[in-house]
């Protein structure tokens, strides 16, 4: 006995069919649809998400601290750079001056000249016995150590004059030492003797307080605890610049 169809489907044994009703009916729904205007979407702020104001910000905070950052490595690789032509390693080559400027270096514990000073002694008495320096001027720290006494009895024990020496006692960093050179004893062109490490900061500061400077190398490249000395340089090397430029320090000029 055939049964009665109660679906919606017609069976034709293998793959259901959906009938002409339910078709219909379907049609129906999409012309319902499309009679319904679609809402507008809100439209969703994400900061910094194309945002230009914003991205300018940034990118101007970014060179900023670029800037700051490599600041000092770009001032002090210049100031090594301009000064390159103005160092001498042999006293023959170098152009006479007046005055050679000593720059101390501390002392040993019996009170001689250390290992530095005594080899800018050496280079500065060189200069005088071959006529390119007519005086020496010492100056060193005399405040918390005898260092311009130590320096004067070594100057004098190898063959410099005692008259042919000015002692600076208040030279305490070479800043001060450059601008007392200039401001009270009215030298106005030097030959800076010390190490090659520290030539290029002294000579920029000689020559930027009115000193036309030229350097002697002195000793050797490298000493005991070498890679502190030279980090300790850049440090003061960008602040001689800072000196020079900005801040312009007045030390005592009067003994």
């Amino acid at each position: 006995m055939q049964s009665r169809q109660t679906s919606s489907y017609r069976h034709n044994g293998t793959i259901p069919v959906k009938s002409n009703e339910y078709n219909h009916s379907v049609a129906n729904r999409r012309e319902t649809l499309s009679r319904v205007k679609p809402v507008p979407s809100r439209v969703t702020f994400s900061p910094g998400r194309g945002n230009p104001r914003l991205i300018r910000r940034l990118l101007g905070v970014l060179l900023l601290v670029l800037i700051v950052v490599l600041s000092p490595f770009v001032i002090v690789e210049l100031i090594k750079f301009t000064n390159k032509s103005k160092i001498y390693s042999d006293v023959p080559a170098i152009p006479a001056r007046p005055v050679a400027i000593v720059f101390g270096a501390g002392l040993n514990r019996d009170g001689s000249p250390s290992w530095m000073l005594s080899d800018r002694l050496d280079g500065a008495i060189a200069l005088y016995k071959a006529r390119k320096v007519e005086r020496l001027l010492l100056t060193g720290d005399e405040v918390t150590s005898l260092e311009i006494s130590a320096m004067r009895t070594y100057a004098i024990n190898n063959g410099v004059p005692e008259t042919k020496i000015l002692t600076d006692s208040a030279g305490l960093r070479t800043y001060d030492s450059c601008y007392r050179a200039s401001h009270n004893f009215a030298i106005n062109s030097a030959i800076l003797v010390t190490q090659g490490y520290h030539l290029p900061r002294a000579l920029f500061l000689c020559n930027g307080l009115g000193i036309d400077a030229v350097g002697l190398k002195a000793g050797q490249d490298n000493y005991p605890n070498q890679t502190y000395y030279n980090q300790r340089e850049f440090l003061a090397t960008f602040l001689s610049w800072v000196d020079i430029t900005i801040t312009q320090p007045k030390p005592e000029v009067q003994d």
